[in-house]
């Protein structure tokens, strides 16, 4: 059983996900408030909140939270980590392969030293 592949079953599972899918995509699209398909176009926003929409009795506030809002505390707690790689982040693919090389050789090590 497991070593046996037929690619009629994998097309019959493909076709039951895309179906499956579909069928969420247009449940989402009728119960959530998450898209708006007139006016300035298609807009997305975050929890609910249309920040072109005024709040009921906060009308002093812009209601709109942004993804730095929503981060917040977590960029807060870990500052000094993303400081660290954002100065060694240079986009340099041969840096990125190095990082790999010397991380695949530290655990190699470790795996023949305690495995």
């Amino acid at each position: 059983m497991f070593g046996y592949w037929d690619a009629l079953y994998f097309i019959y599972v493909f076709i039951i996900g895309l179906i499956i899918s579909y069928i969420l995509m247009k449940w989402g699209e009728k119960v959530s408030m998450g898209t708006r398909r007139v006016g300035a176009g298609t807009k997305v926003y975050l929890s609910g909140e249309d920040e072109d929409e005024i709040i009921p009795q906060f009308e002093h506030i812009q209601g709109y939270f942004t993804g730095r809002h929503v981060m917040w505390g977590l960029i807060r707690g870990i500052n000094r980590m993303f400081i660290a790689f954002r100065r060694e982040h240079t986009g340099l693919l041969t840096d990125y392969v190095a990082y790999l090389l010397v991380t695949v050789a530290i655990i190699l090590g470790v795996l023949i030293i305690w495995g």
